[in-house]
């Protein structure tokens, strides 16, 4: 849920500082909480900023030419609360605080962009130009990706500040006059939420809470429009499976009738029935494979293109090309079979006269 302090009797920078740990305490403190955590905009949620930052040691770079960030401010326990795994180095903690050195966490993407091969604890940026006077910030934990603005997106780099030292760093701004309060429950978050919400506003009743939902909600608005043309493609995708399967039943069954005379022809000769329907089969089935393979090699290449929009499944799929593969060849076997076998049980005077 977002809490915003605007307007409120702790709109203040330190009284909004002192509400917000207030607040994290008392639902911390709650029956059937695990863990709660404050950060300024929840990955998902469609807010983010880019925040440019120069590396000691580093030459300066040329105005707007930088490395740049996705800038986010902590309070101790989001990262366990979100269940986002520490890779190296230690968590915000508490003593993290204006009288401290600075620090901050970064995400695996900026310390293997910036970093490579190094371990990036202890390394010092800064948010602020060193040429008017920076305040480094030391490296001290890397945290996994975890999505940002975009489901299947590739994530950016990102930052991490305690709130404590940015709130000293920047006294005078406004932007965090809301922050967003994650809870992790042992049941269902939906039905402590009425309960979450009288603890915040028992710190303090004249914050404003909003935009009150479980992960699973944000994560499906996440993923709503990736979701819908999938749903779309699909849909098509099976009407195409579909008429191609009509397409080739017609076809080869058409081919297979067109050949009753030369099935008399052979049935007069001498040749078995089953001789005679295994030899029309094995011709259908190579004609129907060697179509398949061209149809996969097709498939495999376009898919590619599909990759942006696919989750937890990849663009070869061998379970997807297999289904259609049989089915295809299924259906190809069957407007071969049925024609065929109609055909050889048929008399072959009567065969040798259908044209």
């Amino acid at each position: 849920m977002t809490v915003s302090v605007a307007g409120s009797k702790v709109s203040g920078p330190n009284q909004r500082a002192e509400f917000y740990q207030e607040m994290v305490r008392h639902v911390r403190a709650m029956p059937g909480i695990q863990s709660a955590g404050l950060i300024n905009h929840l990955p998902l949620a469609g807010d983010t900023w880019g925040w440019p930052f120069w590396i000691e040691g580093e030459p300066l770079p040329a105005p707007g030419e930088g490395p740049d960030a996705i800038y986010r401010v902590v309070i101790p326990g989001y990262f366990q609360t979100m269940g986002i795994p520490l890779m190296s180095g230690r968590d915000v903690n508490e003593t993290d605080t204006k009288n401290s050195g600075g620090v901050l966490v970064i995400n695996e993407r900026l310390a293997d962009r910036y970093w490579p091969g190094q371990d990036p604890i202890g390394k010092r940026i800064s948010l602020e130009n060193p040429q008017k006077g920076a305040s480094w910030l030391s490296i001290v934990g890397v945290v996994r990706n975890s999505k940002q603005e975009e489901w299947a997106a590739r994530p950016e780099g990102e930052v991490f500040l305690p709130y404590l030292q940015n709130h000293y760093y920047m006294e005078s701004s406004n932007a965090f006059s809301y922050m967003t309060l994650v809870a992790r429950t042992t049941g269902d978050a939906a039905q402590l939420a009425p309960s979450i919400e009288s603890q915040v506003w028992a710190v303090d009743p004249s914050v404003t809470i909003s935009e009150i939902q479980t992960m699973d909600q944000v994560v499906a608005k996440a993923t709503a429009e990736p979701r819908f043309n999938l749903l779309l493609l699909g849909a098509f995708a099976s009407i195409a499976l579909v008429l191609a399967a009509v397409g080739i039943y017609g076809v080869t069954s058409y081919s297979v009738h067109r050949r009753t005379h030369e099935i008399g022809i052979r049935m007069a000769l001498g040749a078995g029935r089953a001789d005679v329907r295994r030899l029309i089969l094995r011709q259908a089935m190579t004609l129907a494979l060697v179509g398949a393979g061209a149809g996969l090699g097709g498939a495999v290449g376009l898919a590619r293109l599909m990759r942006g929009i696919l989750y937890g499944v990849e663009p070869t799929d061998a379970g997807t090309y297999i289904v259609v593969t049989v089915v295809l060849c299924g259906v190809a076997l069957a407007s071969a079979y049925i024609p065929a076998r109609r055909a050889t049980r048929s008399d072959p005077i009567a065969a040798l006269r259908c044209e």
